[in-house]
């Protein structure tokens, strides 16, 4: 052979330091390319996946839209308005309290009332289920609940316009009804009713009683900023139109619940005048009706004015102030009643801008008082009874009641005072008018009457439609930036994320796959597997032999299979340091690794150089030998086994071969009882002292060494200990073995053959085996095809 492919011993021991598991990165990057189909398999499919995944999912629209919410002015600069306008602190509105109005569920019950959700209509199809908002050919009109209101679900197949069928899919019974009479079910009532030019939908779901919950969980309210009083309101639903229609009426039921809010006060106030009203009319009318009768009884056509005009102008001026004080107090005492109800009308509202404005400040505190006791209700919805600012906010409450009591208690008292002194100017203009002739006196005392009540009926009056005006122009607390609009394309599901993640999946499931199988798989496949675990040199590589003949190695024989034992056989040479006489010791860590295969064509491979080889079979627990060379048993005949055991002559158990005239071989012979003792004895010195002397090569085929010590018992005749490693089938274990034989020297020189080497991991792609020589095609022929010349056989083709 070429001498520049032989190598010494030197180069057989290894670069790199020995060590334990790493990732290869080019041996798993040539990995992912072996298995290319699959991983193309795997992403083909994730795309189909995905585009069957958005084919028969709901889409999911989303729906926008932007209010503000009306912050009351603060007039003044105050410490805390000065640490907002710098950014250290957040408006002090109630912005947080706002958004949990908006997402709470009495809200959103009522846009449910006022759209008609609170009957939800699906349309089922195969696949996949249609939301039919304003569009079902199916309309329920209404329901009676026997007991209570609570939820349903009918299931309806639509036979013509005028009847139906009811599934019962549980109990899978079917009832046909009509649409001009009642459903009955379980003592409940269902009204439906067809409606012609809507969806095409034959089989209709009729969900009764929907929870808030359905809405609420999509529903998202939250500020465009941290300082900002903009919210933005955002719902997703499969219906965009829907969507819409949801947050439109969520800011209008907001504001009309705010604007209830506000009139609480005002309507607290009405009732209050028009209770009063319907006194004074009935008062008033008592009054002129006995003016009337006076007049009638007495028979007087007019007044007798000219004789008391300066008196009774006196007196008038008088009875005004007298009226209006008069007036006041009783507005005042209707306040003290209502303050002094007890724990009845803790928190509740009191008549407002119906005391005079010079009342000690009486109005201004009412009105305060009403506005917290607004914000404590919305709290309330938005918060539990434990929620700090709504127990600072009953304290504030409680502290303004007192103040308002006793303020109306002072104000009270000085105008009884203010009443009395009027009254005691009264009764001296009276004394001077007893000097009237009684009749007229007697009329003036009744017009009086009159005049105070109608004075009071009058104020009472403008007090209402002044409390009405207020309710009317009451603004709600929310203005409507944007209306709510709908992107237009669903917002889920994403085809590009779905595309994208079903073609990621695809690519990384078998990539992952293969990652882990690789990072579990303990077999051999490399040199460089075996540089891992052990410094024992590698001598050579054997490819997997195609055929079924386990003699690879013939005469003039070109195949890539018999040049790998060639090479082998050149290499042994190096590691004998060119000794004439060897004696090779073949064996394993396992069974099946090919250890006979590899003694059987080495052999060969050395008798064709003209050197008497003899290959030994002292595998003696599962001999092999003889069925490889001549198709029988080594159970035939007499072999190692005889020789060890009888006195027969050694030359009688050695039998030539008819594949070359240099070869010969040795059976085991039957199966002994104690192969160790065997090789122990004083025989086998003798076969070997024996066999040097006749032939040039020994080749030992013996059993593994991971399972028995046979191997080590014959350790001390051999020169050559090669070691095969089966590709893809001995585990990296075996390799830890073999290196703890090196270092305690338990086989002589020993070496490693890397038998069965095949295309696939570790080996192929076009390049040669470990010692950087190629082989290009035409180098080798094909013993199968001989006709094929040209033909390159990679030793790493199988």
């Amino acid at each position: 052979m070429n001498s520049n492919q032989n190598i010494n011993n030197s180069d057989l021991i290894l670069s790199e330091p020995y060590g334990g598991d790493t990732i290869d990165v080019r041996e798993l990057l040539f990995a992912f390319l072996r298995n290319w189909y699959w991983i193309g398999l795997c992403v083909v499919t994730g795309f189909f996946l995905a585009r069957l995944y958005l084919r028969y999912t709901v889409p999911i629209y989303q729906a926008n839209g932007t209010i503000l919410i009306k912050e009351e002015e603060s007039s003044g600069l105050s410490e805390e308005a000065v640490l907002q306008e710098i950014g250290i602190l957040k408006p002090s509105s109630n912005i947080e309290n706002e958004i949990q109005i908006l997402k709470s569920r009495t809200l959103m019950r009522e846009v449910m009332a006022e759209l008609g959700l609170n009957v939800e209509y699906v349309g089922l199809g195969r696949l996949r289920n249609s939301d039919l908002y304003l569009n079902s050919p199916i309309v329920l009109d209404s329901v009676h609940w026997n007991e209570g209101e609570r939820q349903a679900t009918l299931d309806i197949e639509i036979n013509s316009s005028e009847s139906y069928t009811l599934l019962d899919v549980e109990n899978e019974i079917e009832s046909s009804y009509t649409f001009d009479e009642p459903l009955t079910l379980e003592k409940d009532t269902f009204w439906l009713r067809y409606v012609p030019y809507q969806s095409s939908a034959n089989r209709i779901q009729i969900n009764i009683g929907v929870s808030p919950k359905r809405y609420l969980k999509p529903l998202q309210v939250k500020t465009v900023d941290d300082y900002s009083s903009v919210l933005n309101l955002q719902i997703e639903d499969p219906v965009p139109q829907k969507a819409i229609d949801i947050l439109n009426k969520l800011v209008e039921v907001y504001n009309q619940a705010a604007i209830d809010d506000k009139n609480q006060v005002a309507k607290k106030t009405l009732k209050f005048i028009d209770d009063r009203l319907r006194l004074l009319t009935i008062e008033l009318s008592n009054v002129e009706g006995g003016l009337e009768q006076y007049k009638e009884r007495n028979e007087i056509p007019t007044e007798a004015a000219t004789t008391v005009n300066i008196v009774l102008e006196e007196i008038g001026q008088y009875d005004n102030t007298l009226t209006q004080k008069q007036i006041r107090l009783e507005l005042l005492k209707a306040v003290e009643d209502i303050l002094s109800g007890g724990d009845v009308t803790q928190y509740e509202l009191i008549p407002a801008n119906i005391v005079l404005e010079d009342a000690g400040g009486v109005d201004a505190q009412i009105q305060r008082y009403n506005e917290l006791l607004l914000d404590r209700e919305r709290l309330m919805r938005a918060a539990g009874a434990d929620n700090p600012q709504l127990i600072a906010l009953n304290q504030q409450l409680a502290g303004m009641r007192n103040n308002i009591v006793q303020s109306v208690q002072a104000v009270r008292e000085n105008l009884e005072l203010s009443i009395r002194e009027t009254q005691r100017k009264l009764k001296e203009l009276q004394q001077r008018i007893n000097k009237v002739p009684r009749q007229e006196r007697e009329l003036l005392e009744i017009k009086r009457q009159q005049n105070i009540k109608e004075a009071l009926f009058l104020f009472l009056l403008q007090k209402k439609e002044e409390t009405a005006l207020s309710a009317a122009i009451t603004v709600p607390n929310a203005r409507v930036i944007d209306p709510a609009i709908s992107g237009g394309g669903p917002v889920s599901p994403n085809a590009m994320r779905i595309y994208t993640l079903g073609l990621i999946l695809g690519f990384a499931l078998p990539i992952g796959l293969i990652f882990i199988w690789e990072l579990l798989d303990n077999k051999i496949y490399s040199e460089a597997d075996i540089k891992r675990f052990t410094q024992t040199p590698v001598l050579g590589a054997i490819a997997q032999s195609k055929g079924q003949n386990p003699i690879v190695v013939k005469p003039n024989s070109r195949s890539g299979i018999a040049e790998m034992f060639r090479l082998l056989r050149t290499n042994l040479n190096y590691i004998g340091q060119g000794q004439s006489k060897q004696v090779i010791l073949i064996t394993s860590g396992m069974s099946g690794d090919g250890k006979t295969f590899i003694a059987v064509n080495l052999g060969i491979s050395l008798s064709l150089t003209g050197k008497r080889v003899v290959v030994l079979g002292m595998d003696l627990r599962k001999p092999k030998l003889s069925k490889y060379l001549t198709q029988q048993s080594d159970y035939e005949g007499e072999g190692v086994t005889n020789y060890l055991v009888s006195n027969i002559e050694l030359e009688s158990i050695i039998r030539p071969t008819e594949i070359n005239e240099n070869l010969f071989f040795i059976p085991s012979g039957p199966v002994p009882p104690n192969p160790s003792e065997l090789l122990s004895g004083s025989k086998t010195t003798e076969l070997f002292k024996y066999l040097k002397q006749q032939f040039d090569y020994i080749v030992i085929d013996t059993a593994p060494v991971g399972l028995v010590a046979d191997a080590f018992l014959l350790e001390p005749y051999t020169d050559i200990s090669l070691f095969s490693i089966r590709y893809g089938k001995t585990p990296q274990q075996v390799l830890g073995g073999l290196e703890e034989m090196r270092k305690d020297k338990k086989l002589k020189n020993p070496s490693i053959v890397l038998n069965g080497v095949k295309e696939g991991k570790g080996y192929g792609y076009g390049y040669g085996y470990g010692y950087g020589y190629g082989y290009g095609y035409g180098y080798y022929e094909d013993d199968d095809n001989p006709k094929r010349t040209g033909r390159t056989l990679n030793i790493f083709n199988k």
